[in-house]
């Protein structure tokens, strides 16, 4: 069994966020909101894979790929959750793309866990202590 530096802040796996959330997906449809609200400050990187995941598909790409740029953008200004216009967040999908979404991404995410994970615990504090005190969220 791999030792943990006992510095090192227990973390749960992206992946095992996405299986709760799935677990807890409403039967029929989801929203955007309601996404977001579920994960809270996890709503990032989250929305940024199933965002990355459609815009790989050949058709509509366009638009899930302009949502990404505008997530980047609200990272890259210090903001603690994705925020979309109302028409967006309150639109319902089908609950069957999240399970598909979520189907693809948490093999993927469960095998790039096993080898990125934090190996210098002290940038990652250091990081920590930086964002909170930007008092960001």
């Amino acid at each position: 069994m791999e030792q943990v530096p006992p510095d090192t802040k227990d973390r749960t796996p992206s992946s095992r966020v996405l299986t709760d959330l799935l677990n807890q997906a409403p039967a029929d449809y989801f929203t955007l909101d309601w996404l977001m609200s579920t994960l809270h400050q996890r709503s990032f990187g989250i929305v940024m894979l199933f965002l990355g995941l459609l815009a790989t598909a050949p058709i509509g790409s366009t638009a899930p790929g302009l949502m990404l740029a505008a997530v980047a953008v609200q990272m890259i200004a210090g903001r603690c959750e994705p925020v979309f216009p109302h028409f967006i967040t309150a639109r319902r999908l089908p609950t069957r793309y999240l399970f598909s979404l979520g189907g693809r991404a948490i093999p993927v995410l469960r095998y790039l866990e096993k080898a990125v994970h934090p190996r210098w615990p002290a940038t990652f504090e250091a990081e920590s202590a930086l964002l909170a005190s930007w008092s960001c969220c």
